[in-house]
């Protein structure tokens, strides 16, 4: 049972349609991103992953993002086929791999970055100032539903 104090259900949809919209206006299908390669949800889920922590394992990325094991691997697959990431080999274990990603994820990175910075520079500045200081609460929600999904996380 929520706390006295939670969000009502209503206001909690709100928020999760307000995150929605807001993805939905980031979403890369956008002319000025023609040439950075394209990418599912889970591919664009583990190299945002591999960037946020280079020479990751498989399995760390599976744990990070809450995706099952086997969907990482075919995302890796892709990313490595579409030269986003390279696989190098753990010192002292010759089975297990840590993910790098390559010069043209990190410039792919940078333009996506740039893209939504730009969408967001007209925004007016208060608004932008709460939604920054909204982004470790957003964040924190993620983890907390991952944790739900799979409460071993």
């Amino acid at each position: 049972m929520p706390p006295k104090d939670a969000p009502s259900s209503a206001a909690l949809a709100q928020l999760a349609d307000a995150v929605v919209e807001l993805a939905h206006q980031l979403d890369l299908r956008s002319p000025e991103l023609r040439d950075v390669v394209p990418l599912t949800g889970t591919e664009i889920a583990v190299i945002r992953q591999i960037h946020r922590a280079p020479r990751s394992t498989p399995s760390q990325i599976a744990e990070s993002t809450g995706l099952r094991r086997s969907n990482v691997s075919t995302a890796i697959r892709a990313l490595e086929a579409g030269g986003l990431v390279v696989r190098e080999q753990l010192a002292g274990n010759a089975r297990s791999v840590a993910l790098v990603p390559t010069a043209r994820a990190a410039e792919s990175v940078a333009r996506i970055n740039a893209y939504w910075a730009a969408l967001l520079h007209d925004v007016p500045a208060d608004l932008l100032r709460a939604g920054v200081e909204a982004a470790p609460a957003l964040a924190g929600i993620s983890r907390a539903i991952v944790r739900r999904a799979d409460p071993e996380r």
